[in-house]
């Protein structure tokens, strides 16, 4: 554990003087604010000028929230290992004791339980619909895993930061299987099923369900497990 606790402080040393890595740190609290004040004001103004009310998209808006959080996480950690690829220290790491299970514990693994927990803070702090606990336990947990597999195919296809920066904004095709859930009817919309955010969407919209949860789990372990090859040899 001393090794990570070593590799951890490197990676947040490192985090904390890049502005553009802070943001994405910080952006699931400025979204849970703007959603938690600006909603519910302009759903009231819509309900007075139009009579139309967003009441039956608050859980949408949560799910957001559930959806974005590990993904910003996910990124800044698939930042900071292309940052230390393209400044050499990743090459240190690799002729160290620190490398292997502790790297990738330090920049996957913690990365993501924090996403998860902050997930689960952000919507019990700043939500709106007051979705049950066991619904944001289990969006966190998808969106958890959701997130590792972004920051795997970040590293995975990006040669710089530059890159992943592209690739990160390419991402957000795969937040469209979260609407797909929710607006497409069946059976069309199991065409999308195929995508993690559908399953985190179809585990939001209603109550848990379990075969809901783990049809979703698995597609997400397909989809790691399809990049861990190539993340491997890129970090090696």
């Amino acid at each position: 554990m001393r090794k990570a606790w070593i590799l951890l402080k490197m990676g947040l040393r490192q985090l904390f003087t890049d502005g553009m890595l802070v943001m994405l740190m910080v952006a699931p609290l400025l979204i849970g604010l703007v959603f938690r004040f600006g909603i519910p004001a302009l759903n009231t103004l819509l309900t007075e000028k139009l009579d139309f009310s967003l009441l039956p998209w608050y859980p949408l808006f949560d799910a957001f929230m559930i959806m974005l959080t590990p993904c910003m996480i996910g990124m800044a950690g698939a930042f900071l290992i292309l940052d230390e690829c393209d400044e050499g220290t990743a090459l240190y790491y690799r002729i160290t004791p620190t490398e292997g299970p502790f790297y990738l514990m330090t920049r996957i693994g913690i990365p993501m339980v924090w996403g998860a927990v902050t997930s689960v803070a952000t919507v019990l702090i700043f939500g709106i619909s007051g979705m049950p606990l066991l619904q944001i336990l289990a969006g966190s947990f998808l969106s958890a895993l959701a997130g590792t597999f972004v920051a795997m195919k970040v590293v995975s296809l990006a040669g710089n930061k530059v890159e992943g920066l592209a690739l990160s904004k390419l991402s957000g095709i795969i937040f469209a299987g979260l609407f797909v859930a929710w607006f497409a009817p069946a059976p069309y919309k199991y065409a999308s099923a195929f995508l993690p955010r559908f399953w985190l969407g179809e585990v939001i919209k209603s109550e848990v369900n379990l075969l809901s949860l783990v049809i979703g789990t698995v597609v997400c372990v397909i989809w790691i497990a399809g990049f861990s090859g190539r993340f491997m040899r890129k970090i090696r």
